[in-house]
Parts: structure tokens; C-alpha cells; sequence
């Protein structure tokens, strides 16, 4: 698995409308290789509010395709947001190692 990461740092006051517009966002989800979106907001902030936008990827090579792609621009096409301060930060990495809850445990029929 593949996460790409982007830090994104704006003025205070406009978490909400940067929420929308991630809210309103199309086309990622119709990527091949696409796994999730998830949109993290920095609990506390003393001069700005800060947000990271983590996409999972089946592989490097889908997110780069999707980076590379019409749908990529289009969602990204428009005028820049004035409570952005400064570009992304943006990283890249492999997952190595991952878990998740167990699935719960079924008793099988009729077994003693």
C-alpha cells in the first residue's frame, strides 16, 4: 500500500470552508487503485489552522497516475483559495507494516 500526504496550513477562521471544499471534491474515488481519502485537522493551532489530506493508493504507480491525470487537474483547476498560506507539504510512503481490528470470532454450529 501507498499514502500521499499533504499538509496543507491556512488562515484562522476558514477551516469550515476548506472542509467544503474537500467535501465537494470528485473524480479521486473513480481512480484506479484508489483506496480512501481522508481529510485530518490539527486539534489546536496557535497562528494558523493546519489540515493533512492522506490518500491511500493500492500502489506508487496509481497515485502517480492519478497525479498525472484530466481528473487530477480538473479537481484541481480554479483559482487559488486566498486563506491558503504557502503551497502543501507534501510526502509520500510506502506502508511497511499496517493492522486493524481482528474480525470478530463466529462459534461454528453444532461445535462442542
Amino acid at each position: 500500500m501507498f499514502v500521499a500526504t499533504n499538509r496543507i496550513k491556512i488562515k484562522r477562521g476558514h477551516g469550515a470552508e476548506l472542509e467544503e471544499r474537500f467535501a465537494r471534491r470528485a473524480g479521486v474515488e473513480k481512480q484506479p487503485g484508489f483506496v480512501s481519502f481522508e481529510l485530518w485537522r490539527q486539534e489546536h493551532g496557535d497562528e494558523h489552522e493546519e489540515y493533512v489530506v492522506v490518500t491511500h493508493w493500492e500502489s506508487e504507480a496509481t497515485h502517480a497516475a492519478w497525479t498525472h491525470s484530466d481528473a487530477f487537474r480538473a479537481a484541481h483547476a480554479g483559482a487559488r483559495a486566498d486563506f491558503l498560506l504557502g503551497p502543501g507539504e507534501v510526502k509520500r510512503y510506502d506502508v511497511r507494516l499496517a493492522s486493524s481490528p481482528a474480525a470478530p470470532k463466529t462459534p461454528i454450529v453444532g461445535a462442542q
